[in-house]
């Protein structure tokens, strides 16, 4: 039996990605009190209505990680190998798994629907994507070049960027206009490396 909220929920859902703050659940049920309103998200998530995300966020069971990740972070942008999953250029990255990039400090969520990482970049290396719906992804070339950076900075990932990267779909021109912003270390690793011919 669907109760009201549950409806009320059904109808932000396209608006919000199904991911709701505790401000935004206030709201759907501002008849109840404080109390009452914690009680009612305890009992969704009991139910498995709602899945908790971490204090405060809360996510349908069918919210996808990329609109979790844009709730509890906006300027955060998709980026790696879920990025280049999205734009064809690897095969599947694991479903359940998301990074994304951002300015600050890293951090890492789990959650019922999955994990989300977002890798901090400096600043100056901030750009390089498209927003739709809220979310944020990286074009091709800024994906393919984050994770050059972070495997040049230790990281391992679960493909092979010299075999598994189909990096006849990049546009060169893009990835050196891109490459303008990082530091000469990085550019003379990625020269040898991964230069697109």
């Amino acid at each position: 039996m669907i109760t009201d909220g549950q409806e009320r929920l059904g109808k932000w859902t396209e608006e919000f990605g199904g991911v709701f703050t505790l401000g935004d659940l206030r709201v759907l049920n501002g008849e109840l009190s404080d109390a009452g309103i914690y009680k009612k998200v305890e009992r969704w998530v009991a139910n498995g209505i709602l899945v908790k995300v971490k204090r405060g966020l809360y996510a349908l069971p069918s919210a996808s990680l990329a609109a979790i990740s844009a709730r509890i972070d906006p300027a955060a942008y998709v980026s790696t190998g879920t990025a280049l999953s999205r734009h064809l250029l690897i095969g599947s990255v694991p479903a359940r798994r998301l990074q994304a990039v951002k300015v600050g400090v890293p951090r890492k969520y789990s959650c019922p629907r999955g994990d989300i990482e977002h890798l901090s970049i400096a600043p100056q290396l901030f750009f390089g994507f498209t927003e739709e719906n809220g979310i944020r992804m990286a074009t091709p070339e800024k994906a393919w070049l984050d994770t050059c950076y972070y495997a040049y900075k230790g990281r391992a990932f679960s493909f092979d960027l010299d075999t598994d990267v189909d990096r006849a779909k990049l546009n060169g021109a893009r990835v050196a206009e891109y490459l303008a912003a990082y530091d000469s270390r990085f550019c003379a690793y990625y020269d040898r490396n991964w230069r697109i011919p």
